[in-house]
């Protein structure tokens, strides 16, 4: 008996067959009925994705409203509890999973432990400590200073969010006249600024047990970047790397980042730069990766993140998994477009038509496509997923899809 649980979910689960996102999330693969007892707190936007049949649901109007989320887990907890784990997937919830352990006394990592995962300039004074590459970087402390900066990095530089996923808020500024204008038009209080470091982005992603060390390890390349997809609506991927001295040197250096992080008995996605000449560690987030990322892996490797990541924290036993060290595979997303919302009339279907692309979620004609800033795992422009090819044909299967595809709408009245 793994014990009381609490576990908080913000993700639906869809009843459209086409779409596969959340479900290797669903709390009825990952948790065991006879052995977790389970207590769910959802928003209404997560409620489709707690089983139907659970006996102990509670909705929040809001994750973000910390006290309302208090005020009702704290009766949670007095009619339900003592619970022995707190979980919660989104990284959108992990401070406020970390609250509510240390809140509640329940043992895993708590806010400082966490910022070191969600702050970006924690995770890089940590990593820089331990002599490893880091971007250079300064918080935005004033504009005089955030100017001096770019001065001293030259431009272009990055401006981000210190919190904040998939780029939401990320610019690249290219002359001092543009973040001049930035500074007088944003509150830059909880933004840095950082050096523009150029080379290809990977991103290492696995499970770590209670030692830190690896269960399941996988390295993928980019295709194109969060920030082009956010800002500039290229399609973004990436593609698993087969080649052993390209994973061997990422994957080493990701342990060494993780490491010097603390992390433990965690899921993990690090993104980290290939100059050519040196790795440089660009983010880390303690959580399974985000996209179409976890569904490829378990397609190709037959891994799920999410239950090995819950089996570690739940202390089960794990035979660790054996990858397909030679199989590749990868994924692809294009935006819808710009300016949203757009109703669709028509979009190419490429199944049985590209090699190696074996699934994909197009919308239909007469579909309305909305924004919903950050977030991937959606209907989007389009999304594909590949397998069953080298690393070499997955990437022109990739580069076919994204030439190939064709998308037509008109705008939403």
């Amino acid at each position: 008996m793994s014990g009381a649980i609490l576990f908080l979910t913000r993700w639906p689960l869809y009843e459209d067959e086409r779409r596969w996102e959340n479900r290797l999330a669903d709390p009825e693969l990952v948790f065991g009925p006879d052995a977790d007892r389970v207590t769910y707190v959802c928003d209404e936007g997560g409620r489709s994705g707690v089983p139907a049949d659970a006996e102990r649901v509670h909705v929040v109007p809001d994750f973000r409203d910390t006290d309302a989320v208090l005020a009702v887990l704290d009766a949670v907890v007095r009619d339900e509890g003592p619970f022995d784990h707190v979980i919660g997937f989104s990284e959108m919830l992990l401070d406020l999973v970390a609250t509510l352990r240390e809140r509640y006394g329940v043992p895993g990592p708590g806010r400082e432990e966490t910022s070191r995962y969600c702050d970006k300039t924690v995770m890089k004074e940590r990593v820089a400590a331990a002599g490893l590459r880091v971007p250079r970087w300064q918080p935005c402390r004033s504009v005089d200073r955030t100017l001096a900066a770019a001065d001293e990095f030259g431009y272009p530089v990055i401006v981000k969010p210190v919190r904040g996923a998939s780029s939401q808020g990320v610019r690249e500024v290219t002359s001092a006249e543009e973040l001049r204008a930035l500074c007088a038009a944003r509150d830059l209080r909880g933004y840095e600024i950082e050096e523009y470091v150029r080379g290809d982005i990977l991103h290492v992603d696995g499970v770590l047990d209670a030692a830190g060390e690896p269960l399941f390890l996988c390295t993928s390349r980019y295709v194109s970047s969060c920030l082009d997809f956010e800002v500039l609506g290229t399609p973004l991927g990436s593609v698993f790397q087969t080649d052993p001295e390209v994973r061997g040197r990422c994957e080493e250096f990701a342990l060494r980042c993780l490491r010097a992080l603390g992390l433990r008995r965690s899921a993990f996605h690090l993104e980290l730069f290939d100059t050519g000449d040196d790795l440089v560690f660009l983010e880390v987030g303690a959580r399974v990766p985000g996209a179409d990322v976890p569904y490829v892996v378990n397609d190709v490797h037959g891994v799920n993140l999410f239950q090995l990541w819950v089996d570690v924290l739940l202390d089960r036993p794990v035979d660790p998994p054996a990858p397909e060290a030679e199989s590749s595979g990868g994924w692809l997303i294009v935006p819808g477009p710009d300016p949203l919302p757009q109703k669709v009339t028509a979009a190419t279907s490429l199944l049985g038509r590209v090699p190696f692309l074996y699934r994909e979620l197009i919308p239909d004609p007469g579909e309305v496509l909305v924004s919903r800033p950050g977030s991937y795992a959606t209907l989007q422009g389009g999304r594909w997923l590949f397998r069953g090819g080298t690393q070499e044909q997955i990437e022109e299967a990739v580069r076919q899809t994204r030439a190939r595809y064709r998308l037509t709408a008109e705008p939403a009245l």
